[in-house]
């Protein structure tokens, strides 16, 4: 517990007292004192001396009427060195000082009547406890820090020293290397200027100097001299540092080989993805989603995503020590990428990673993958003078480029399975399930399954499109309808779009599916308006299709191939898409009302402050959610909450549409607040044809 909390945690206290009426009475007084104690009461000293060893106490209480506490206290002390335990006597002339009590082991004696004392000095000493616990945590924290740090000087590919007045202090095994060392205690007893040339030695002295002056680091060009002869040029970066508590200077040096070109202006440069090992084929996670991406669209073979990891991790680290497992992840990483010098690999957490490959069919995957599997099998190397034997076990999925699901999704995809093969206890396995089995063990909203209906659906047409009338109630009798979609499954049963349209896009597949729709609708209102209507449709879009920069362009070629006046249909964005991407939805209406096409805003309300996104956005109609009806007609509150935002959109110029008005009690409160439109299955419930009469609605 931290010490801001010490208060509200419960206390393990212990009483040793005789009395358990005495005992109580203490108790009571540390609650009254706002310490929340678990009690146990206890005489016996053997007892209380194997809970003190057990760790099982917070604070102890003795009274000094217990025989052989001078014999027992040293015992609990030496037992339990920072649980505080307080003498309490009951004399009015104590047999023990406190300078005696202290000697002893106790933390402090206190008269047992005084328990606003006792309740302080229990305060003052959990207070203690908790700093030595927040201290315990801190001092690990930063040995572990110390620890990952060391691994990162070690595994640099920099080459890296630490230099304590003008003498190495230490190095990694890249500036060894660099300079023919062959031990870091050669390099030790060697000076920063002795491996410099005499121009480059003065050079550093005033370096030196520049630092000593306050700059925080300086670069400067060298030549020096490894031990073997050999010349070194490069340039040398000096930073002010630390090394195990010693004020120090970090060298960093880079050859002329390994430095970067210079960029002409960098502003203008393009990030770039450095590889995190040798290998060619590793890359960081960003350039290996890149790479992926690249491979599943290839046309070599079927693309497959695996995601695996060191078994018994959790026991290497026990065994081994944080650097002796990062060793093994290490060496292990090293071997996969030697077994795999055509795909691109990356390491995805400490021992885990993630290759992306192709294959003819699913049987040549898994053959790719047991090849991973059995190399590693294979392996056997020594980590401090321990003989090691790693396995790992492997996940994939198999990736269709016309899914939609991409490198990144894959990636999430495999590592599900991955942590699936791992949850059920098995190890050195390979598992890559067929589709039948994916379709078996998933769920219905699985992504790459829902992902399979809707491709399925748009190829075999098997969407269905709704028509609900949007009904005048002042008096306007053009035909108005709402476009719906839904999706039929394999028993030809309609699925709504809750079950399909937030996987298609989060996958970026839903303007697709966008477009079907208009081009659908618009075909089937050109046909309706043929016949004598004067029909228009609402038709419902995607923050798909408000990102995509290629959309109005392709709508107005679309409506003008469709003979379409522009105002015969009206886009409607909800109001969560547009309150998350604002700017692009002011730009996406913009752009429609340049094309003289009007623009709906629905589900408005379920934000706090809704009009406020109102301001931002041009639009020319406003959809209420339906739980604004929600027993309005029973909640006077509610009504009159639902009536006033009805007036503030007429009074900032938006058409209104009621939805979801089940029945003929709502439509005084409606017409009486000024709602320009309603619908509702009390109207008529979605239909596929457009066959409402309006002619019956005054």
């Amino acid at each position: 517990m931290s010490a801001q909390l010490s208060q509200h945690v419960t206390t393990r206290l212990l009483i040793a007292e005789k009395s358990e009426n005495a005992a109580f009475e203490l108790d009571s007084a540390l609650r009254d004192a706002g310490i929340a104690t678990k009690l146990t009461i206890s005489d016996d000293l053997a007892h209380i001396g194997q809970l003190l060893a057990a760790d099982e106490l917070d604070v102890v209480l003795l009274t000094d009427k217990l025989d052989g506490l001078d014999q027992v206290l040293p015992r609990y002390r030496e037992h339990a060195p920072h649980t505080p335990i307080i003498l309490l006597t009951s004399a009015e002339e104590p047999a023990w000082s406190v300078a005696d009590a202290l000697a002893l082991g106790a933390t402090d004696l206190v008269p047992a009547a005084q328990t606003t004392q006792l309740s302080l000095v229990v305060k003052r000493e959990l207070h203690h406890v908790c700093q030595r616990d927040d201290f315990t945590r801190v001092r690990r924290a930063l040995k572990e820090a110390e620890l990952r740090c060391q691994l990162l000087l070690q595994g640099s590919r920099a080459a890296i020293a630490y230099v304590h007045e003008g003498m190495h202090i230490h190095a990694n095994e890249g500036y060894l290397d660099l300079f023919g060392y062959a031990d870091v205690d050669d390099l030790c007893a060697v000076s920063l200027i002795d491996i410099l040339r005499k121009d480059s030695a003065d050079e550093l002295k005033a370096q030196l100097k520049a630092l000593r002056n306050g700059t925080e680091e300086v670069v400067f060009r060298f030549i020096g001299e490894g031990q073997n002869g050999d010349v070194i040029e490069g340039s040398m970066t000096l930073t002010n540092s630390q090394y195990e508590g010693e004020d120090c200077l970090q060298v960093t040096v880079r050859t002329a080989d390994e430095e970067p070109p210079a960029a002409p202006e960098p502003a203008a440069t393009e990030p770039h993805v450095e590889s995190s090992a040798e290998n060619g084929n590793t890359l960081e996670l960003a350039g290996f989603v890149k790479a992926a991406d690249a491979l599943i669209q290839g046309d070599s073979g079927e693309a497959y995503m695996l995601v695996g990891g060191l078994d018994g991790y959790a026991d290497l680290q026990a065994a081994y020590g944080l650097v002796g497992s990062e060793t093994i992840c290490r060496r292990v990483w090293q071997a996969i990428n030697e077994l795999m010098p055509d795909f691109p690999t990356t390491r995805i957490g400490t021992h885990q990673f993630a290759v992306a490959i192709h294959a003819d069919n699913r049987d040549q995957a898994c053959h790719i993958a047991e090849r991973i599997r059995a190399g590693i099998d294979e392996l056997m190397f020594e980590v401090h003078d321990k003989t090691v034997r790693p396995t790992i076990s492997l996940s994939g999925v198999f990736v269709e480029p016309e899914e939609g699901l991409g490198a990144s999704k894959s990636l999430d995809a495999a590592h599900t399975g991955f942590i699936q093969l791992t949850n059920q206890g098995k190890s050195n396995e390979v598992h890559i399930p067929s589709f039948a089995e994916e379709s078996e063990g998933c769920s219905s909203d699985d992504a790459r399954v829902v992902l399979r209906h809707i491709n399925d659906a748009i190829d075999k047409k098997s969407f269905v499109l709704l028509f609900q009338p949007i009904i005048s109630l002042r008096g306007d009798s053009d035909e108005h309808y709402e476009v719906f979609l839904r999706m039929k499954d394999h028993n030809d049963e309609l699925i709504q779009p809750a079950r399909f349209l937030q996987t298609a896009i989060d996958n970026n597949v839903a303007g697709k599916i966008d477009r079907w729709v208009i081009l659908q609708a618009i075909k089937m209102l050109s046909v309706h308006r043929a016949k004598g209507h004067t029909t228009r449709l609402t038709i419902n879009l995607t923050s798909n299709s408000v990102m995509d920069p290629e959309f109005l362009q392709w709508l107005g070629v679309a409506i003008k191939a469709a003979r379409l006046p522009s105002d015969a249909v009206i886009f409607q964005i909800t109001e969560k898409d547009a309150t998350t991407y604002l700017r692009q939805t002011g730009e996406f209406v913009d752009g429609l009302r340049n094309m003289h096409c009007r623009a709906s805003l629905s589900r408005f309300g379920l934000i706090e402050e809704p009009f406020e996104t109102l301001k931002h956005l041009p639009v020319d109609m406003v959809k209420l959610d339906g739980a604004n009806l929600d027993e309005i007609e029973e909640d006077n509150a509610k009504s009159n909450a639902l009536i006033e935002t009805i007036k503030k959109l007429q009074a900032a110029g938006k058409l209104t549409v009621v939805p979801m008005v089940e029945n003929a009690n709502v439509l005084s409160t409606l017409w009486q607040a000024g709602a320009n439109y309603i619908q509702g299955h009390y109207l008529q419930e979605p239909s596929t044809e457009m066959d409402y009469d309006f002619s019956t609605e005054e």
